[in-house]
């Protein structure tokens, strides 16, 4: 039976890939989730969640994979796999009989339906697939706490989604969503913007104080079948690198999506990235510049020894206020090389930074992952005590990923240990930060800081669950000397200036301790209606000042995705 059963998969796997779609499915998604924790748990040997999004061609080619290993789950991934397969019924079928459409005979009917995934409207023949959404959100953040005051927000958001397939291998996606302020002032949007990426990122929203913000994310997509090839261009969150809580590389978790245009192939266990994107920074005086790019190569191999171990490699530059470098377009090169030989002499006016990360599965339901992010090397200075040691940079990070933890089915456990240098993705020039709209494109810690996290997450059922993070930080900030002159000891991602004044030293300055703790419970008492409720207490320990600040932080939401 088992082999008669493994026939049938592998013939339905044959035939929904020349049926579905090649379009990126969001991060935001739940789903990728899901499948790094059968990747953990050895369900899945081919997901990669160092490499991301993918196509709901891949995640329905993993569900099916799932589905034929159903009798392996817990019972509540069998009740979340069953949400998936509804979710992606289509691209794994190419069939719309697990849908409801809005706009239909039974639309208001199905209105509330509990079975089938729901659309305004969806229409799909051999050649070409549509499917419309319609978005809708009710919004609260609010502090309250020594930092910040009280501020607080209340936003409304409205906003529609298409998305599709044609003929096969060209996918389209386009979401477009706009919102009001309905409650609170100006100066309560602009203090409880850091919240959200997204918002912090939003011109309306913070310096022009509107009541109005508007934002989108789309892309057009060709992959042939097979997915060996993609390329995309597009505004979508990207993410690259082995991080489980926050991701030393490049996060999603800490910008806004920015454009790009991003070539990927693969090739059984190798797995290639290129992408060149225009992001948004600014010069030492505020203003806003003119261009400023992030350019990106990826290389990941495995996972190989019987799945064990997997190993990638990353180089980035980022280059600003010149029109776009065609050396750095070039997806088959070496970015370190190409940016000495294309500046002008002596200028060093780039940023380029390097990444190898690797990934250890050694038994199940147990996955390892180590970083090392290079922001500068110099070997000739390599352990020099004076201040031409400063002329290398370095991040690290180690983390553990422990399924099913304490033999409690579903409860998951990790823990993530990350140390950042003096001056670690900052620049000397502001222009080349390590940062889009200001904010951090790596991992969310400052500069010359360490950090110990902490998470449990739990799953009651499919539709409830509960997670639970604590991180313990420690941060040498910037200061004043004694004749008000700024020392700057490397703290500040914005602030890369004088970094071969003084000999870095790792969490050299004013101290500061940070503990944090935070709860997220998300339910979705029917498919497609979410209420998220979020809370955060924030302590401030600056031990040299004997002083201590706190704040509490809270966020609330319902959404529909219709």
């Amino acid at each position: 039976m088992r082999k008669i059963y493994t026939l049938v998969f592998f013939l339905f796997l044959f035939e929904f890939s020349s049926l579905s779609q090649v379009e990126l499915v969001p991060l935001s998604n739940p789903v990728y989730d899901y499948l790094d924790r059968m990747t953990v748990n050895k369900i899945i040997t081919g997901y990669s969640a160092s490499m991301g999004p993918v196509s709901r061609r891949e995640i329905a080619s993993h569900l099916m994979e799932i589905q034929s290993r159903r009798n392996k789950l817990t019972v509540t991934d069998k009740k979340l796999l069953d949400d998936y397969l509804t979710e992606f019924s289509y691209d794994l079928t190419g069939a719309l009989n697990k849908s409801s459409l809005f706009f239909s005979k039974k639309g208001l009917s199905e209105l509330f339906s509990d079975r089938k995934q729901k659309y305004l409207w969806a229409t799909a023949d051999s050649n070409v697939s549509f499917f419309w959404d319609g978005l809708g959100e009710i919004r609260y953040m609010g502090l309250d706490g020594d930092s910040a005051g009280k501020p607080h927000v209340l936003l409304g958001q409205l906003g529609t989604r298409i998305r599709g397939t044609l003929f096969g291998s060209v996918g389209y996606y386009l979401k477009l969503t706009n919102g009001v302020r309905l409650g609170g002032t100006t100066y309560d949007a602009s203090k409880t913007a850091f919240l959200d990426p997204v918002l912090a990122s939003t011109r309306k929203f913070i310096s022009e104080g509107g009541r109005t913000f508007d934002s989108y994310e789309g892309h057009l997509r060709y992959s042939p079948k097979g997915e060996w090839l993609g390329l995309t261009f597009g505004k979508e969150a990207l993410r690259y690198g082995t991080g489980y809580i926050d991701k030393l590389i490049l996060s999603n978790q800490n910008s806004a999506p920015f454009d790009f245009i991003k070539l990927d192939l693969q090739y059984k266990k190798i797995k290639y990235s290129f992408s060149h994107s225009s992001i948004v920074g600014n010069d030492s005086a505020g203003v806003q510049l003119q261009s400023k790019y992030l350019v990106f190569h990826r290389l990941e191999l495995g996972p190989f020894f019987n799945n064990v171990f997997k190993l990638g490699f990353s180089e980035m530059v980022i280059y600003s206020n010149v029109p776009v470098n065609f050396a750095f377009l070039n997806p088959i090169s070496f970015l370190t090389s190409a940016d000495l030989n294309t500046e002008l002499p002596g200028k060093n006016s780039n940023n380029t930074l390097l990444g190898i990360d690797m990934e250890f599965y050694p038994v199940k339901s147990l996955s390892l992952q180590g970083s090392l992010l290079i922001d500068d090397l110099n070997f000739e200075t390599l352990g020099s005590d004076s201040t031409k040691g400063n002329d290398n940079k370095f991040g690290f990070q180690g983390g553990l990923n422990w399924q099913n933890a304490f033999m409690l089915p579903n409860l998951r456990f990790i823990y993530e240990y990350t140390r950042l240098d003096p001056f670690v993705y900052s620049h000397r020039e502001i222009n080349n930060s390590y940062s889009h709209w200001n904010l951090p494109i790596g991992h969310s810690l400052n500069p010359n800081s360490d950090e110990h996290a902490f998470r449990l997450a739990y799953n009651f059922g499919s539709r409830l669950s509960l997670s639970l993070t604590y991180k313990l930080q420690r941060t040498g900030l910037n200061y004043l000397d004694s004749l008000g002159n700024p020392v700057n000891v490397g703290s500040d991602i914005l602030n890369g200036r004088g970094d071969f004044l003084i000999r870095n030293k790792f969490l050299n300055g004013v101290r500061l301790n940070r503990n944090i703790l935070s709860a997220e419970i998300t339910w979705q008492p029917i498919r497609q209606y979410f209420i998220t409720l979020r809370y955060q207490m924030r302590n401030f320990d600056f031990i040299k000042d004997n002083r201590k600040l706190s704040d509490n932080i809270f966020w609330g939401s319902f959404r529909i995705d219709y």
